[in-house]
C-alpha cells in the first residue's frame, strides 16, 4: 500500500519491536521458539520476525508492501533461518505448503485491511489450512467494540525520535472507518494518507473463527490481561 511505502523510513522509530509481542508468541508456543515453524503475516520491516529467528525459530514472513519487505531484508542477519517476501494475505495459501506451521501471526492491526467479512472468513480458512494439528493462529487488532461504542475519532498521537504520527478515525455510514494519518518530522514535508479499515468487533471475530478453530481466547493486550469493552487491543489466540 502507498501509505506504508511513504512511512517506511520512519516505521521502526514509530513502531519499534514490542517485547510483549515476543513474549506472547513464546507463551503460545509452550515457552520456547526453538525449531518452531512460524509464519508472520504482515511483517512490516521484520523486527518481530528477526527476534523470533534469533531464538532459533524457522520463520517465514511476508508483507504486501514491497518497500517494507526491502527494509526487512536490509535488517535481516544472514545466519538466521528466516525468509522475507512480498505477498498478499488473501492468497497466502499459494505461497506456503499446507500443514506447515506451528503458529501463524498477524499483528499490527493488519487483519482489518481486508475488504469485508467474506474475505476475513476465507483468510481464516486459509490460515487454518497452513497450520499443523493444534497449531495456533495469533493476531491482534484495535478493539473496535470500544472505538464504535465511544465514537472515537482518533488514536493516541505517537511522538518518537523526532517523528510525530497523528492518527485520526472517521466512522463512515457504510460501516467502514477511514484511517487518516499525518507523519511529521524534521527535514521533510508532512505525509498525509488515508486507508479504509474494516472495524471487526469481538462477536464478529468469534463467529468467523469458530468454523476453523477448536479453541479461542481473547485478551485485552499482549500480556494476556482479560479483554473487555474498554481495552485498547483485541488480541486473539485461536487453536486449530
Amino acid at each position: 500500500m502507498a501509505f506504508y511505502s511513504k512511512i517506511v523510513e520512519a516505521y521502526d522509530a514509530i513502531f519499534p519491536l514490542n517485547p510483549k509481542q515476543l513474549e506472547f508468541v513464546q507463551q503460545a508456543c509452550t515457552g520456547a521458539l526453538a525449531s518452531k515453524n512460524i509464519l508472520d503475516i504482515g511483517c512490516g520491516t521484520g523486527s518481530l520476525s528477526i527476534a523470533m529467528a534469533r531464538q532459533s525459530a524457522r520463520v517465514r514472513a511476508f508483507d504486501y508492501d514491497k518497500e517494507m519487505v526491502a527494509k526487512a531484508n536490509e535488517k535481516r542477519p544472514q545466519a538466521l533461518d528466516l525468509q522475507f517476501k512480498q505477498g498478499d494475505m488473501r492468497r497466502v495459501e499459494e505461497a506456503y505448503p499446507s500443514l506447515q506451521f506451528d503458529a501463524a501471526l498477524c499483528f499490527g492491526n493488519t487483519l482489518v485491511h481486508l475488504a469485508d467479512e467474506k474475505e476475513v472468513a476465507l483468510f481464516f480458512q486459509k490460515v487454518a489450512g497452513l497450520l499443523k494439528p493444534e497449531g495456533k493462529f495469533l493476531f491482534q487488532v484495535v478493539n473496535y467494540d470500544r472505538i464504535i461504542a465511544e465514537k472515537l475519532d482518533h488514536l493516541p498521537t505517537i511522538k518518537k525520535d523526532g517523528y510525530t504520527f497523528v492518527r485520526d478515525y472517521y466512522q463512515r455510514k457504510d460501516g467502514r472507518i477511514d484511517f487518516n494519518t499525518t507523519l511529521k518530522g524534521e527535514g521533510f514535508t508532512p505525509i498525509d494518507s488515508s486507508v479504509p479499515l474494516l472495524p471487526l468487533r469481538k462477536s464478529q471475530l468469534e463467529k468467523l473463527l469458530k468454523s476453523h478453530f477448536s479453541s479461542l481466547s481473547f485478551y485485552g493486550a499482549f500480556d494476556c490481561r482479560a479483554w473487555h469493552k474498554e481495552t485498547f487491543h483485541c488480541v486473539v489466540e485461536a487453536v486449530k
